[in-house]
């Protein structure tokens, strides 16, 4: 069974929504871990306001080819994309919406043969996904950065927010931690 992994930047403070603050520490080592963790997924699982974000910035990115972060930004543009979205019906990017029960297509998708999923942004998908316990992995970018105003946290309005064993970090110079986590039931 496909592993469903969250992946979002986390302020000390706990902040994931405006990420403008993880610019300065997004170096080799941050694109190294970023690349390596997409390539172990041949999907990505968006929400609605995600994927407007991503869409309109990766298709056209310049990123050196021969990098590490071109890397990155050519699995971005090639990977599948599921939106979950029930206003947007053309999409482009290699994306197509969701359709039908969204807790069922996630369980049908992970049920397939084939590589990691990859989730990327927080809001109302995360809740639903974590209701219905369908994470199976978290990997945390926690940045040395005291955001002050936290326009929103990390599992904020979640009943029943998972507890999570350690499954392992790793620490970049830039003083990051990723930090790799599983439900621990």
């Amino acid at each position: 069974m496909r592993k469903l992994i969250e992946a979002t930047h986390v302020s000390l403070g706990g902040e994931v929504g405006d990420l403008e603050w993880t610019t300065p520490y997004l170096d080799d080592e941050h694109n190294r871990y970023s690349r390596d963790l997409l390539e172990s997924a041949d999907a990505l699982l968006l929400g609605r306001k995600t994927y407007e974000g991503l869409s309109s910035a990766y298709p056209s990115m310049d990123a050196p080819a021969d990098s590490v972060f071109g890397d990155f930004v050519g699995r971005m543009n090639t990977i599948r994309k599921h939106v979950a979205t029930t206003t947007l019906t053309d999409l482009t990017w290699n994306a197509e919406p969701i359709v039908g029960d969204l807790v069922e297509f996630v369980r049908d998708l992970k049920s397939q043969s084939g590589k990691n999923i990859i989730k990327y942004g927080t809001g109302p998908l995360d809740r639903l996904l974590l209701q219905h316990k369908l994470v199976d992995e978290y990997h945390f970018w926690l940045t040395p950065m005291a955001v002050g105003s936290v326009k929103q946290r990390l599992f904020e309005d979640v009943e029943g927010a998972p507890a999570l064993r350690l499954l392992g970090l790793t620490r970049f110079a830039s003083g990051v931690v990723a930090l790799r986590y599983a439900p621990a039931d």
